[in-house]
């Protein structure tokens, strides 16, 4: 199978125009390059590339849609945050799963093709859930001193638990998360530094308050994940993404009881905060944090190159002019996204 578009974005995002991707009878891509004739699937006046990835999003806590009256750790912190409360209740009745439904399809409306949730309870509902709208979950079950019976686990903060907790979760476990630095006080508490000695996690979550000594400490193999939008109406101020490039961060979109599950928005949020700050983060680099950095990461939507399953996106270009990257980052929304492609299916989007 073949299709054919005006872009694809190839490879670590560049475009070739008037592209070719053509696919096995397996759905990986066998070769990408500029159309020269032949049969294919024309897609028409669209950019072809990566489904989108959200790399943080807590999609229970939509169970108190718009409840920002609080403080934020009033409102999600562990082990009293009124989320806890309600989600808890929520799981125990069993009336999780059409919430779950709700989000999972508006999400993949997003064009998200993957998402890393992090689940206070329920995770292996949340994984079926996703799976069944199409969305690969990479999900971690909270830990609550307790030890889950799921391969990934999160703690809210590394400050919550004992040091030989933390140890033992990364011992038993085959991925680990931890929110860190989302705040002043927990930064002061030192909570990267038991991230990283005690909880040795593979996923650090916020990273708002680091200093640059600070990220210098970061392994790069580590995957960060920064999450502008949540960070600037909780508390004020955002990671100084500028100073995390070399680390490859990940883009999140947070809290769904507050913020939109929409990478899109996401994008252009951080693409306006960075010209206002003077960082002047490209375009390119806007874009991978929200596909193909979470490739090389956690293995979440893949590039579109040979040997890579395909798992693409149909995004509408009606005037891009040669700024195909900036178009998506300051103008795509989700109605623009029309159609998923799957390998060697081609689904059509809804809205």
């Amino acid at each position: 199978m073949r299709f054919k578009a005006r872009y694809v974005l190839a490879g670590e995002l560049e475009v070739v125009e008037n592209g070719v991707v053509e696919v096995d009878d397996s759905g990986v891509v066998v070769g990408v390059g500029k159309y020269t004739g032949g049969v294919a699937a024309d897609l028409g006046n669209v950019v072809l590339m990566p489904q989108l990835v959200n790399a943080h999003v807590h999609v229970l806590d939509a169970a108190i849609i718009d409840r920002d009256d609080l403080y934020i750790d009033d409102l999600v912190g562990w082990p009293h945050g009124v989320k806890y409360h309600v989600v808890k209740g929520l799981v125990r009745r069993g009336r999780h799963v059409p919430l779950l439904k709700k989000v999972a399809q508006r999400m993949r409306s997003y064009g998200v093709g993957c998402a890393v949730i992090y689940a206070e309870y329920a995770a292996r509902d949340v994984e079926e859930v996703f799976r069944q709208y199409g969305i690969e979950a990479v999900v971690f079950q909270e830990a609550h001193g307790d030890f889950p019976n799921y391969p990934n686990v999160q703690v809210a903060s590394p400050l919550d638990h004992p040091v030989e907790y933390l140890k033992e979760l990364r011992r038993r476990y085959r991925l680990v998360s931890t929110h860190v630095s989302e705040t002043s006080d927990c930064h002061e508490g030192g909570d990267l530094e038991l991230a990283l000695k005690a909880l040795d996690a593979d996923v650090l979550v916020h990273l708002v308050h680091v200093t640059e000594e600070e990220i210098a400490q970061i392994p790069p193999h580590k995957a960060v994940v920064v999450n502008p939008r949540a960070n600037a109406y909780f508390v004020g101020r955002i990671a100084p993404v500028h100073k995390l490039l070399h680390l490859k961060p990940l883009l999140g979109t947070d809290n769904v009881f507050m913020n939109e599950p929409d990478p899109w928005a996401e994008m252009k949020f951080l693409h306006a905060y960075s010209s206002a700050a003077g960082w002047a983060l490209g375009e390119r680099e806007i874009l991978s944090m929200a596909t193909v950095w979470a490739w090389e990461k956690l293995r979440c939507s893949p590039p579109i190159e040979p040997g890579k399953p395909l798992r693409g996106l149909a995004v509408a270009a009606p005037y891009t002019g040669n700024k195909v990257l900036k178009f998506l980052v300051k103008r795509t929304s989700h109605r623009d996204v029309i159609a998923f492609i799957e390998g060697g299916r081609l689904l059509q989007a809804w809205h």
